[in-house]
């Protein structure tokens, strides 16, 4: 029977690296102590029950079992051993000696311990401290990851809620995931908190796992067969190493893959070109696929000291300084840890970016930088219904320094026109837009709420560009004596021909877009309502306006919620006398829009004036009475990423992120939009205003 003291690798394999004194020692450099130590060969690698305690019955034990084998195998490593260097090994003997010793090793069952405790500290990171783990990782702001969706979907169909609602799975689970994104912060906090006791017990059963992967890996198989005909494919050969000092690493076998050298435990074998394993101190076996044998007796020295994990033994001391005892294993250490961490996160990207860079075929990675701001272009300057031709050349020019000083530093060229009118509405409907362009305008839609200036998309000869109607007073505040008049004019202008900026990026990035109509059916029905509201964000941000300007928005955004309140309230009201479905949604429709417009101007301007510090104030007050606070907070970061990274921007669908936040709003105001499962578009209607409740309680 077997005795207590086990070892993972045998007594008869070490025997040909003792010290040459007839001690019956090896010198062991071992991580941790602060010198070399001579160890006898009853105690080197070697620790008490490793593989199994002693029989409770006549049933054999593990380690019953591999000493029955070791004694077969060592007439094996002798036979191995007494072919001469520069001679060819059967690769059928030298293969299964390499597949057992490398798998029974302590050096697997501390893999798999680093392995597990990377684990646990990457769990730990996510739940404690998600930052670090998702630097660059981002929740998808304008889909829900598809992983999510399914699991989620598969959740709520098994609901008994899902048998009273008639609102499509979809729909649902968009919903629960903004909710997830807007309070993310508390749900870590709670998740952080119960998982605190669940990981202490993940550690414990942790600590217990390597042992058990290990036996049970061993109980199954002493010799691997995958791992022994791949050796196989290998041709062996004795390799003489001259100095007679060859160190056995405590991963036995070490291996050279597209990576390079390492233990050969953990080589990736579609790449492994090399494998060495020290017979004795004066004979290496190396396989290889290129008759390249020789060449290893120049790396082997270093190669297996980077691979121990633990200790390397050897028949001479090595003079080694008491610090890289202390770091000896850090190589494969360091490659465990980055494989369990590379691991960890690619499956988090995975399930929370899956299909994040499902690029437009035509999309093309363009920057600010790609868009040359030249001298050159043209534009039309025009007077709809007032101004004499001394009038119109006085305004032209006061107009053309400004479009020039913009052009200077952001790209215009596709500036199509700029048209003055008194009848401002009129101008807007009257003004030619292109071929097939056929889209209602608000003009109350633009600079500010009151309607003032608009920014259009048209279609040209040579390609998409932007037209600027503006009111007439506009042109003579431009060439007024008084300054702040003058300004204001400037300031309007200038937030169009931003907008001109942003339609020229997004024409670059993805081609005949601008004016198309949407491949989703359901997101552009959704996007309508929005179209221009990020071209709003991104103007507004560039005109650093002064608290008074960023008072003003606050003040207009707190009374388009009261607007919304009020004009949803009524629709609510007409709905059940009319039940007229599509006026009832356009209505909740345009009225959120138009919050999320009003919202966004607000947001920029912070943005410009104070950065990211909330102020108290009456908006803040407002929002937070209706439970909107958290939801603009995640406005304000939705819209501040995508504006950040406007040059990386590849995929148009990033821009859908605002659906999902007018999907939130529509829903507080009693209505969600669908796309049932046949395509078709539909409206759910609610008898619950939760903004109007929340005001009135």
């Amino acid at each position: 029977m077997a005795g207590r003291k086990q070892h993972f690798i045998p007594r008869h394999f070490l025997k040909e690296f003792v010290i040459q004194d007839g001690s019956d020692k090896l010198w062991m450099h071992r991580r941790g102590l602060p010198n070399p130590v001579p160890v006898s060969r009853d105690d080197a690698a070697a620790t008490r029950d490793f593989y199994s305690k002693p029989a409770m019955t006549d049933a054999p034990t593990l380690d019953d079992l591999i000493t029955e084998y070791e004694n077969e195998l060592k007439f094996g490593v002798e036979e191995a051993r007494a072919v001469a260097a520069g001679d060819t090994l059967p690769s059928h003997l030298i293969s299964e000696i390499v597949a057992h010793l490398t798998i029974r090793a302590a050096y697997l069952r501390e893999l798999i311990d680093v392995g597990a405790s990377e684990l646990v500290s990457s769990i730990d990171t996510l739940i404690h401290r998600p930052s670090e783990l998702f630097d660059g990782i981002e929740l998808p702001k304008h889909r829900v990851p598809s992983k999510f969706e399914k699991m989620a979907i598969e959740q709520f169909e098994q609901h008994p809620i899902n048998m009273l609602t008639n609102l499509t799975p979809k729909a649902v689970v968009r919903l629960l995931y903004q909710a997830i994104r807007e309070d993310f912060d508390a749900l870590q906090n709670a998740a952080s908190n119960e998982f605190d006791a669940f990981l202490e017990r993940f550690q414990g059963e942790f600590q217990a796992m390597p042992r058990k992967v290990h036996t049970q890996v061993l109980k199954k198989e002493l010799v691997p067969g995958p791992r022994k005909a791949k050796l196989e494919e290998f041709r062996w050969r004795i390799v003489d190493f001259p100095t007679g000092d060859a160190v056995l690493p405590d991963c036995v076998a070490v291996a050279e893959d597209a990576n390079g050298w390492g233990p050969y435990i953990m080589a990736d074998h579609k790449s492994m070109t090399r494998v060495v394993v020290p017979l004795s101190s004066s004979k290496l076996a190396v396989g290889s696929v290129a008759d390249d044998w020789g060449k290893v007796v120049e790396i082997y020295s270093r190669a297996s000291r980077e691979s121990c994990f633990t200790f390397y033994l050897a028949n001479r001391r090595d003079e080694v300084s008491q610090t890289d005892l202390a770091e000896l294993g850090g190589p494969a250490r360091a490659k465990i840890a980055n494989k369990t961490s590379s691991a960890f996160r690619e499956t988090v990207e995975e399930f929370l970016g899956d299909n994040a860079s499902v690029f437009q075929e035509d999309s093309e990675p363009v920057t600010w930088t790609d868009l040359p701001t030249d001298e050159g272009f043209s534009y039309s300057v025009s007077f709809k219904d007032f101004g004499d031709e001394a009038y119109v050349q006085r305004v032209a020019e006061s107009l053309n320094e400004v479009v020039t000083a913009f052009g200077g530093y952001l790209p215009i060229q596709r500036l199509d026109g700029i048209t003055f009118a008194v009848d401002y509405a009129g101008a807007l409907q009257g003004l030619d837009r292109g071929l097939g362009v056929d889209r209602s305008i608000d003009p109350s839609a633009g600079a500010n709420p009151n309607g003032v200036a608009m920014p259009l998309a048209v279609r040209r000869d040579d390609g998409i560009k932007t037209h600027i109607v503006l009111r007439g007073y506009l042109a003579e505040q431009l060439i007024s004596e008084d300054e702040t008049l003058r300004e204001e004019a400037i300031s309007v202008i200038s937030y169009c021909l931003g907008t001109a900026a942003f339609n020229s990026l997004l024409e670059r990035k993805f081609p005949g877009t601008l004016l198309s109509p949407y491949t989703d059916p359901y997101e552009g029905w959704l996007f309508q309502y929005n179209e221009s509201l990020l071209a709003t964000y991104f103007s507004t941000r560039l005109l650093a306006p002064n608290t008074e300007t960023l008072e003003f928005y606050s003040e207009q955004a707190r009374l388009q919620i009261g607007q919304m309140i009020s004009a949803t309230t009524d629709a609510h009201t007409q709905y059940q006398t009319d039940g007229d479905h599509k006026r009832f949604f356009e209505v909740c429709a345009s009225q959120a829009s138009g919050l999320m417009t009003a919202i966004a101007r607000y947001l920029a301007a912070r943005a410009s004036v104070i950065g990211p510090r909330r102020p108290g104030e009456p908006l803040d007050q407002k929002l937070a009475q209706l439970e909107l606070m958290k939801w603009s907070k995640l406005f304000e970061e939705d819209l501040a990423a995508f504006n950040r990274r406007l040059g990386d921007w590849a995929n148009l669908e990033e821009m859908h992120f605002l659906n999902r936040h007018f999907e939130r709003l529509l829903f507080a105001v009693g209505v969600l939009p669908d796309q049932l499962n046949d395509g078709s578009l539909y409206i759910h209607t609610s008898g619950e205003h939760r903004l109007a409740s929340l005001t009135l309680s």
